[in-house]
């Protein structure tokens, strides 16, 4: 058997195999549907559709938010955006080639969310297929390549960017980037002259597909830095036309107005360098521990705002446990310098959004080498105390990257396309319906995040399903206490005890350190107002919100909804003077998890 499994680790078709096992592995996904940002993809395909400052063509599908006071401020009065979004907010990416491909999707087969999720399949099996060449390439045709060729194909970590068809660009941008390393390499090490010109090509299309395409240039830096024998000029001379296409790209996003602003969730890393800087300090060891060994990176969502230095402590111990037995067994290894150098510098540019297992797939490139290297290395010339712990180290990564991660792959797959399309179908189904005959105001006094409600309200403009003519969701809350009173009789009062902005997806409308909302402020959106009436007691967010309405909180175009346990239910306003507590779930449970 094992003469066998080494035949198929080293054997011609092993790329192929791998490729063939990750679509196996991932076919649970088939059966996800649209899953949140799905359903506003879609929208903007609607014949009825129309976002100010939003996408400019079938191209241009990530531009959510442009650089537009007057286009903010419609979303925002008619609640497309909520209340709290700042001044100068801008969330706009520049996918082209992402786009393109959900603009074919969505025109000609709107429905077919099992053929779209197929596609997403395909792209990652050929990226696997493309890995696992220049794992050959690098390694030869040994054990190794193939062992790090099936790492790389069955990491589980891998299992949200796969499930949520809005992310395709990711996979897309990794198999750009994996092709412009192989042409690459073979341009260095064959004089294929083709490759000259076919990796830089293949570079541009990596970012034109999705900023995680700027991992690429790490990997190229390292390849020049650790394989490439030849003199430093002619080095420097084959990364130029990189650095030029990097350049292309540079300057068609700032022309183009493309960038985030007014929010935490995403950082500047050219306009918020200190931001960016400290980001990194915190963010890298978790990624890197979720790509090596665990915890996973999704665990950043879950963490305690306030306890995230435990996390990355908790990382950082891992890192140098792991690290120190990679360190004892591959320090004259330049494959595997190579790899981690490459791993380490393409997530630097993913530090500038909240960590995720989603962010791992370029990284996954240099982890997948650096484990499979480090299983099939000799560990002859260490001492017999660096060799048992290099040895126990081994047994660490076997366990996670060769047991756990081909049973949870799948695992994690459909679980994560079960739980988040049942919650937005729950979200969908359960939001009280629009009668269409008169205007009606929409208003959700609390979600379990900032962006569901937007998702009930394009999955409504797909269904060609009435619309509120106005929408306000007044909060969003994941635990403490949430307590809802009536001040007077157009005036309701919103009181969460661990603050509100709490949940991550509301930072990616306000940054509360640097915009705070302090008491007394007030913050006008159409017709309603936002008086921040109290804080919590570190003073960093509003802990106690009135809400004043132009009109009776009982008239009968006002209909109410808030979030209980699993799905939205229609909220009963209470009398003046009453104050009544209502349940909070964690998001956990919101989503159904």
């Amino acid at each position: 058997m094992l003469a066998r499994v080494k035949g198929w680790l080293t054997g011609r078709r092993a790329p192929l195999l791998v490729a063939l096992l990750a679509i196996l592995l991932l076919l649970p996904t088939l059966g996800a549907g649209a899953i949140m940002d799905d359903h506003a993809h879609r929208m903007a395909y609607h014949p009825t559709f129309t976002r100010p400052g939003g996408p400019r063509g079938d191209w241009d599908l990530f531009r959510f938010l442009d650089d537009d006071p007057a286009a903010l401020r419609y979303l925002r009065d008619n609640g497309m955006w909520p209340w709290w979004t700042v001044d100068g907010s801008k969330l706009a990416f520049l996918r082209p080639l992402a786009s393109l491909w959900h603009a074919l999707d969505y025109r000609v087969w709107p429905n077919a969310h099992w053929f779209m999720h197929a596609e997403s399949v395909l792209v990652f099996a050929a990226t696997a297929f493309f890995a696992a060449h220049l794992y050959r390439r690098l390694l030869g045709a040994t054990v190794a390549a193939g062992l790090a060729a099936f790492i790389f194909a069955v990491d589980d970590a891998h299992s949200m960017v796969i499930t949520w068809i809005a992310n395709r660009h990711a996979i897309l941008s990794t198999l750009f980037g994996v092709i412009a390393l192989v042409a690459h390499d073979r341009a260095r090490r064959d004089g294929w002259k083709p490759g000259v010109f076919l990796a830089p090509l293949a570079l541009l299309g990596a970012m034109f597909s999705g900023e995680s395409g700027i991992g690429a240039l790490a990997y190229l830096f390292a390849y020049a830095l650790f394989l490439d024998r030849a003199p430093l000029r002619a080095r420097v001379a084959a990364l130029l036309p990189h650095a030029g296409a990097a350049l292309v790209w540079f300057v068609a996003y700032k022309l183009g107005g493309y960038g985030a602003a007014g929010g935490a969730f995403y950082i500047d890393p050219l306009r918020q360098t200190g931001e960016f800087i400290r980001a990194v300090g915190a963010r890298l060891p978790v990624l890197l521990a979720g790509q090596m060994a665990a915890p996973p990176a999704d665990v950043w969502m879950l963490w305690p705002p306030n306890e995230t230095r435990s996390l990355v402590s908790i990382c950082l111990l891992v890192l140098l446990v792991v690290g120190g037995g990679l360190f004892a067994v591959l320090r004259r290894d330049r494959n595997a310098a190579f790899f981690a150098l490459g791993m380490v510098l393409s997530l630097l540019p993913t530090c500038a959004v909240w960590p995720g297992d989603r962010l791992l797939l370029f990284a996954g490139i240099g982890g997948a080498g650096l484990v499979a290297s480090m299983l099939t290395a000799s560990r002859e010339h260490l001492g017999r105390a660096a060799r048992v712990y290099a040895s126990a180290v081994a047994a660490v990564l076997v366990i996670f990257h060769l047991v756990l991660a081909p049973l949870l792959l799948p695992l994690r797959a459909w679980s994560t396309g079960s739980m988040l399309h049942g919650f937005t179908e729950r979200a969908i189904a359960s939001m009280p319906k629009m009668d269409g005959a008169e205007e009606r105001t929409l208003v959700v006094v609390s979600a379990p995040d900032s962006v569901v409600v937007n998702t009930v309200m394009a999955a409504w403009i797909n269904e060609n399903a009435p619309l509120p003519s106005e929408l306000r969701v007044l909060s969003t809350s994941v635990g403490g206490t949430l307590k809802v009173g009536r001040v007077d009789d157009r005036t309701l009062s919103v009181t969460l005890s661990d603050g509100f902005f709490r949940d991550p997806t509301a930072t990616v409308f306000r940054d509360t350190e640097k915009a705070p909302l302090r008491v007394g402020d007030r913050v006008p959106v159409g017709a309603m107002a936002a008086e921040i009436v109290s804080v919590t007691e570190d003073g960093k967010l509003p802990s106690r919100i009135d809400f004043h309405f132009d009109r009776s909180l009982d008239d009968p175009s006002m209909v109410w909804a808030v979030w209980e346990k699993t799905r939205f239910v229609p909220f009963v306003v209470p009398k003046v003077g009453e104050t009544n507590e209502l349940l909070v779930v964690s998001y956990q449970t919101a989503i159904g998890g």
